[in-house]
C-alpha cells in the first residue's frame, strides 16, 4: 500500500498530463488603425479570469515602441501557464504626469474588454484599442 501511495504522490508532483507547462507568448498592441500607440512606458498584464478555468498565473510583458511584447511569469523567457486571462494595458503617454495612452477601462481587470486564452495553439495575440485622449 505504501508503495502505491508513493507512486501516486510522485505522479502528482510531476504534473501528469503536462497540460500546464508554460508556453512562450508574444503579441502586439496597436491602435484601431493598426499603428503602434505612442507611449513613454507600457506593460501588458495577463490576470487569471474568474471562474472554474482560472488556472493560470499572473504574467506581464513590456510594450516596446513598435507595440510588440513578450510575456513572462516570474523571470524573462519563462512563458505563461495555459489558462484564460483578462488582459490589462498600462500604457502611459507620460508616466510622470499620469497621462494614459489608452482609455482608462483597459487599465483594470474588471473593466477591460480584452481577454486571452493561452494554450499550445494560442501563443500570439493582437490587441487593437482606441488610443486615449
Amino acid at each position: 500500500m505504501a508503495r502505491w501511495l508513493l507512486i501516486v504522490a510522485t505522479a502528482l508532483m510531476a504534473g501528469c498530463g503536462g497540460g500546464d507547462e508554460a508556453v512562450q507568448v508574444t503579441g502586439v498592441v496597436t491602435g484601431a488603425d493598426g499603428s503602434p500607440i505612442p507611449c513613454e512606458s507600457g506593460t501588458v498584464l495577463f490576470q487569471p479570469a474568474a471562474g472554474d478555468n482560472a488556472t493560470g498565473q499572473h504574467a506581464s510583458g513590456a510594450v516596446l515602441p513598435d507595440g510588440t511584447f513578450k510575456m513572462m511569469t516570474k523571470v524573462p523567457d519563462d512563458g505563461v501557464k495555459p489558462g484564460h486571462y483578462k488582459v490589462v494595458l498600462q500604457l502611459w503617454k507620460s508616466y510622470r504626469d499620469g497621462k494614459l495612452a489608452v482609455p482608462k477601462q483597459y487599465g483594470d481587470a474588471s473593466t477591460t474588454p480584452l481577454e486571452a486564452t493561452v494554450d499550445g495553439d494560442h501563443t500570439h495575440f493582437e490587441f487593437k484599442v482606441e488610443p486615449g485622449a
